[in-house]
């Protein structure tokens, strides 16, 4: 008897249809539950980031960024410039302000500019003047309290180099200025001329008894013999005033008319260069320059210096003084010709005579 027994036709046929099931199922499971391979999916497949509206591809949203960058550059740009221009026109009416204020200030508009140009207008007895800049006291000058020093720019800076001039020389020196004109000039009290800013009066050098400088404020008087008067021991510095004399006439930028001074003080100066072997032609030249004009006050404590019209002013500056209503009678009387005339080398205006000058 045998051990195992064919089994049934029915139970063979089950288990045969029971394998091809399985069968089936072994080859449908990798397709069904095996994990997908690691690639990525194709760009319409991924979901959609946070922040990244619509799931546009990475290329599309680069492009989108350009342009709203481009576009937010066009709209700073625009705006700058708006600012610019507004920027500018402020600006031009900023500075159209400025320019009309510094007119009212200055008292005038540029139609008046002319008015504030230096120019001395008439005789120097009878005129007015424009421009004028004031002398200021420094090292080698010191302006006398009370003085009215303003001038020309010609005359305060020819004074400023002669002043410089003497001190460099001789050192130790300082030029005492008075009067010169009034800021508009026009009439100035305690003179008859110095109204158009051509007129200077200055000090003396004054030496002790000893030579050493003294330095005072207030004008010095000297007599005929150089002896200083109502102060005892002082003398009269001859060579610091001839030096102040030749730095003057000597000065190009200037051309100085007249050194008003007493007879006696003008031979001692010619008498001292004449020691010192100063060229004839400059002694000469100071000798036309130094006069002592009749019927005015003794010029015995200061020089009283007058530069000459100023090329660029002739035609409203007048050389020389209008005569005095007294002054004009008395000339009148004279026989023609009576007045001696002194014809300069250069051909200028001839320089009159001492009784032919009026302070």
């Amino acid at each position: 008897m045998p051990l195992l027994r064919p089994l049934p036709r029915r139970l063979l046929a089950s288990w045969s249809a029971v394998a091809a099931l399985l069968l089936a199922l072994s080859v449908a499971t990798p397709a069904l539950g095996a994990p997908q391979s690691a690639g990525p999916a194709p760009a319409e497949q991924q979901p959609a980031r946070a922040g990244r509206p619509h799931g546009k591809p990475v290329a599309a949203r680069s492009s989108d960024g350009a342009e709203r960058g481009a576009r937010a550059a066009r709209r700073d740009g625009a705006k700058n410039a708006k600012k610019t221009k507004a920027a500018e026109r402020q600006g031009k009416t900023r500075a159209a302000k400025r320019d009309e204020a510094f007119r009212a200030k200055r008292g005038g508009t540029a139609a008046d500019a002319d008015e504030r140009r230096p120019l001395s207008k008439g005789a120097p007895n009878r005129g007015r003047l424009t421009g004028a800049v004031r002398l200021r006291s420094s090292r080698h000058v010191k302006v006398r309290e009370g003085a009215r020093a303003w001038g020309l720019p010609v005359l305060v800076n020819a004074l400023r180099r002669a002043a410089f001039q003497v001190a460099k020389k001789h050192g130790d020196s300082a030029l005492l200025v008075g009067d010169l004109s009034a800021r508009t000039g026009g009439a100035l009290d305690g003179h008859n001329s110095h109204q158009t800013g051509r007129d200077a009066d200055v000090g003396f050098y004054v030496v002790s008894s000893k030579g050493r400088t003294l330095r005072t404020d207030r004008f010095v008087a000297f007599d005929d013999k150089g002896n200083a008067i109502g102060l005892p021991g002082a003398r009269f510095d001859d060579k610091r005033n001839w030096a102040l004399v030749e730095a003057l006439l000597q000065d190009r930028q200037v051309e100085v008319r007249y050194l008003f001074v007493t007879d006696a003080l003008k031979a001692r100066l010619l008498a001292y260069a004449a020691k010192k072997r100063v060229p004839a032609e400059l002694r000469a030249r100071a000798a036309a320059a130094m006069m002592s004009p009749r019927g005015a006050d003794p010029h015995n404590d200061h020089f009283h210096i007058r530069i000459a019209c100023p090329a660029s002013m002739r035609g409203a500056c007048v050389e020389e003084s209008v005569p005095r209503p007294a002054c004009a009678a008395g000339k009148a009387k004279k026989a023609p010709g009576a007045a001696a005339l002194a014809a300069p080398e250069d051909g200028g205006a001839a320089a009159p005579a001492a009784d032919d000058i009026y302070l």
